[in-house]
């Protein structure tokens, strides 16, 4: 049995030491039959950029003649290689962990990056060039080194790979918009560092592919690098990276794990789509090799259904949510206002409309709200759903609703009265599908409500409640939880699956929510009878979606009070 490629980046050490190789190398002749040179290729974070970068560093390099055969055997590419195989002095960089405390440091970690990588590759190669370690504008370095090369008159020229090109500049546009704007302006050092690269591609830089998560910086270069061409939702390119469900199958099959465990990953990890007419969706790579490492350890599923390494990325990430309010929004209404009705209508609804995404960013100007999309879009949040004629991006899995929820909850707890001990409500999660007991998370959903300011709860409506309690229901590990979860004679307002055999209980919630101002014992009692008879309604289906005993409860709220709770027997 292979080992688990969990983290890898290295193709080489992959392939020699037996680590399981889902082969995407059909992909590296797809490119290089396209007419475009300089690639620009974006990716959610933890999505196999950086090993399809090592792959093609491999495949190109003329130092790697020798090994291809050993280290590409049985692969697509072996079978059937390109002209331009074994053919390039690579050169690399890779711009993840850039220090960007302040612009004196960003710089100097981007120039000694460049300048490492520059004499790396002069060694590499034995090539009779000299650089200057006191130089300090990186635009500079990269010039004396593209001159002294041209000025070799070598017959190999140099294909650049750039990994992870706007990891540091995405921690300015979340903090500090202001050093971004200028690091990419007329005279800013990561403009004129691409400026040069583009004057090389006129010479001996033959061809550019460069990975990263969002478009803003490359947007932002503007003429200063217009060459490349961004290919992130081309269609032929959709599941060059991320795993197809084949793909996981086989993985599945290699580790002799029962394909039962296909819908969980196929529920936390599934999902994706980069072309709106994709015939198939594509699963988060790193995501399904970290639940392939664990359930191997464990030989159960995994506790956490996103890996901690995963989650802190996206964390990081997530923080570029609020960029329409630095950066201001199109709108008559508050910026700020604006960017929560849009995630709060993402997380009700699990989708928004959208024609296009959006062809270009511009940060000197305010932004559209499709902005906000296609950025959500390219970070991995949201992804493309056709329906006829309309186009949607939607919520791809149950890991991102999770990352959603857990924003939600965060900025519920910023804007409470005082503290929420989101610990206990987690406790009082667990208790309903481990005890049967919806008790203590009833009375701590009452204690959130009683915490929110009266401005936000103006707006609740049944809706708004249901969001909440699906976001804090959410955070347990012990099951599964679906809002609207459709069976014959409706939807299920929220849905607990037991995620283990050894958890005693499922539980449905039916929930009815009356504003303070329509209370009447009438329209209360109504409300009762009404989700009572939706449960029942539901039963007919009901025990055979679930396995095991099954918690039935109705809940109605009238304003911040939980006025009802009992269980339907």
């Amino acid at each position: 049995m292979k080992k688990v490629p969990y983290g890898l980046q290295n193709f080489e050490d992959l392939i020699l030491e037996n680590y399981y190789y889902v082969d995407k190398t059909k992909y590296i002749e797809v490119l290089e039959n396209m007419p475009e040179k300089y690639i620009s290729f974006l990716r959610p974070r933890k999505f196999g950029k950086s090993l399809w970068l090592d792959t093609m560093s491999k495949y190109y390099d003329v130092k790697y003649s020798d090994k291809f055969d050993t280290i590409f055997k049985d692969l697509y590419i072996q079978k059937h290689p390109t002209p331009k195989k074994s053919s390039y002095h690579i050169l690399e960089f890779n711009f993840s962990g850039l220090n960007t405390d302040s612009k004196e440091e960003l710089k100097f970690d981007f120039n000694s990056e460049v300048y490492e990588k520059l004499s790396s590759f002069i060694n590499r190669y034995n090539l009779n060039i000299k650089l200057n370690n006191s130089i300090k504008e990186p635009s500079t370095l990269l010039r004396t080194f593209i001159n002294q090369y041209k000025e070799l008159n070598l017959k190999t020229k140099i294909y650049l790979l750039i990994d992870e090109y706007d990891h540091f500049a995405n921690e300015l546009l979340s903090f500090k918009l202001d050093e971004f704007k200028n690091i990419v302006s007329k005279t800013g050092f990561v403009r004129k560092f691409y400026e040069v690269i583009k004057e090389g591609t006129r010479s001996v830089i033959d061809r550019l592919f460069i990975t990263g998560v969002a478009p803003i910086t490359l947007d932002s270069l503007t003429s200063g690098f217009n060459i490349s061409k961004n290919m992130s939702t081309t269609l032929e390119l959709n599941e060059m990276m991320g795993f197809t469900e084949s793909e996981v199958k086989d993985i599945l099959k290699e580790y002799q794990i029962n394909d039962d465990i296909l819908q969980d990953m196929k529920f936390s990890y599934n999902g994706y789509m980069f072309n709106e007419r994709a015939s198939e969706k594509v699963y988060n790579s790193d995501m399904v090799l970290y639940f392939i490492s664990e359930y191997n350890r464990e030989k159960r599923k995994p506790k956490d259904v996103i890996d901690m390494n995963i989650a802190s990325d996206y964390k990081k990430i997530q923080n570029l949510f609020k960029l329409g309010e630095i950066v201001g929004i199109n709108t008559e209404k508050d910026s700020h206002e604006v960017v929560n009705e849009l995630l709060n209508e993402i997380l009700l609804n699990s989708k928004t409309e959208i024609e296009v995404l959006t062809q270009a960013f511009n940060m000197e100007r305010k932004l559209d709200i499709k902005d906000i999309k296609t950025l959500l879009f390219y970070l991995g949040f949201l992804t493309f759903e056709k329906e006829n004629f309309y186009t949607y991006l939607k919520i791809p899995n149950y890991s991102m609703k999770k990352l959603y929820s857990e924003y939600f909850v965060e900025s519920i707890e910023d804007r409470a009265k005082s503290y929420i001990n989101t610990e206990k409500l987690e406790l009082a999660v667990k208790r309903i599908v481990i005890d049967g007991n919806i008790n203590p998370f009833a009375n701590e959903i009452e204690n959130v409500l009683k915490k929110l300011s009266d401005r936000d709860f103006q707006s609740f409506s049944e809706k708004h409640i249901k969001m909440l309690l699906f976001s804090y229901l959410i955070l347990t590990p012990w099951a599964y939880v679906k809002s609207e979860y459709p069976v014959e004679g409706g939807y299920i307002d929220l849905a607990m699956f037991k995620r283990y055999e050894e958890v005693p209980y499922n539980a449905i919630i039916e929930l009815k929510y009356i504003k303070k101002k329509d209370y009447t014992e009438k329209v209360y009692q109504e409300k009762i009878k009404e989700a009572v008879n939706q449960i029942k309604r539901y039963e007919k289906t009901i025990n055979k979606e679930f396995n095991g005993p099954l918690k039935k409860v109705v809940m109605v709220f009238v304003g911040r009070e939980l006025k009802y709770l009992d269980e339907v027997e």
